[in-house]
């Protein structure tokens, strides 16, 4: 058969294709005639030979005798198509062996085509062409598919993100309209409430006056009467004074728009929480403080109150029917530490990494959003800070959130 000439076909891409059969005059051949047409050859004589030089160097296509010594061609196609390498790999089978069962056999294997010894140069380059074009075609088509899925990864992270935005942003909206509800409520309280406060004071100042003036003509009843409105107006004077303070910790959870960093009084901040959330505690859980803290914090006041917020209303969630909720704050090195512990049924190991992921929640669907833990440790990160938890399964659960000083 005489050798192709550069007329007889139009040039391919150049591909690197390995040769294998124990003939030298074919691998002469098959050589000559590929290397005519740019490809890179690589021949190898027995089986074993090119499945090691494949492992190393993967070729784009492979044309491969059945008759050789030490392992034939179709163990040679087996191997190497068990392995994810070799899969993508084409096998075209150049044999002497035309029988049916033969090239049954070949395909069984894995092989892609069988080509009948003696063969025609022409036949051979145009199947050796089509399979590589079908090569290539399949691996543009994965790296495309790789391009998509990476795409598609970041679409999803940038969707997820936008999401934790858009939900931390609404959450700081929701706190911040609350704080300006609460602001106007104190404020509209404040008013009377000082209007009141005067006017009881000028009335327990006459009373007193009135008192000391009575001569001891007056009748012990009318005594008796003054005697009980003094008392009635000293148990009014302690109901404004818990008004007043209701007024105070509706005005300090109200700093929730300053968005700036200040020196605050933690516990201060920590009681105007609880006020919001003692209904759902009354009659059904104690709340133990252990107050310790002593250094100033500098922080966001409206972000602390959230955050606090959030794992108060947790605790109270995670306790079924009676319990107990323990916060606790304390001084150390350069922070201070906030602790909040309650006696529910603790958190499941299996999803003690996944509690600050957005969107994650063990609630029944409409009643959690999966967000308050997770903009809790943003709100701690930004603040230079850490949220972490510490829980076994039947002994409940605590939060510690560290503060720096600086």
């Amino acid at each position: 058969m005489p050798p192709v000439t550069d007329q007889s076909l139009p040039l391919p891409h150049p591909a690197n294709i390995m040769v294998v059969d124990d003939t030298p005059a074919n691998l002469k051949l098959l050589e000559d005639m590929l290397r005519q047409q740019g490809h890179e050859v690589h021949s190898f004589p027995r089986g074993r030979l090119a499945l090691k030089e494949t492992a190393r160097n993967p070729p784009d296509l492979i044309l491969l005798d059945i008759n050789m010594p030490e392992m034939n061609g179709y163990e040679v196609c087996e191997r190497l198509k068990s392995t994810e390498q070799g899969l993508s790999i084409p096998v075209i089978f150049l044999s002497a062996m035309s029988e049916m069962q033969d090239r049954v056999k070949a395909f069984q294997s894995g092989a892609e085509d069988y080509i009948s010894k003696p063969f025609q140069i022409e036949e051979v380059l145009a199947r050796v062409e089509t399979h590589l074009s079908v090569h290539r075609l399949q691996g543009a088509l994965k790296l495309q598919n790789e391009h998509l899925e990476r795409a598609n990864t970041m679409l999803q992270d940038s969707n997820r993100q936008l999401q934790e935005a858009q939900m931390h942003l609404v959450q700081s909206e929701k706190m911040a309209s609350l704080g300006q509800l609460v602001a106007g409520i104190a404020h509209e309280i404040n008013n009377p409430l000082a209007f009141v406060v005067s006017h009881l004071f000028t009335v327990e100042g006459l009373l007193a006056r009135a008192a000391a003036g009575m001569g001891t003509e007056v009748p012990e009843e009318v005594r008796g009467m003054l005697e009980k409105m003094r008392i009635r107006l000293q148990e009014m004077g302690q109901g404004l004074t818990r008004v007043k303070e209701l007024v105070l910790s509706l005005r300090t959870f109200s700093r929730l728009d300053e968005g700036k960093l200040q020196t605050i009084d933690i516990h201060a901040n920590i009681e105007s929480v609880l006020l919001f959330l003692r209904h759902k505690m009354e009659g059904r859980i104690k709340l133990i403080k252990h107050y310790e803290a002593v250094a100033p914090v500098s922080c966001d006041a409206g972000q602390l109150n959230q955050v606090m917020m959030n794992l108060v209303a947790n605790a109270i969630d995670a306790i079924p029917d009676k319990g107990e909720i323990a916060i606790a704050t304390r001084d150390a090195p350069d922070q201070t530490i906030i602790s909040v512990r309650d006696s529910g049924p603790g958190i499941p190991e299996a999803i003690r990494t996944r509690i600050f992921d957005p969107f994650f929640t063990t609630k029944p669907v409409g009643q959690g959003t999966g967000l308050g833990l997770a903009i809790s440790y943003q709100i701690m990160r930004a603040h230079g800070g850490s949220i972490e938890v510490h829980s076994e399964e039947g002994q409940g659960a605590e939060f510690v959130v560290r503060i720096p000083r600086k």
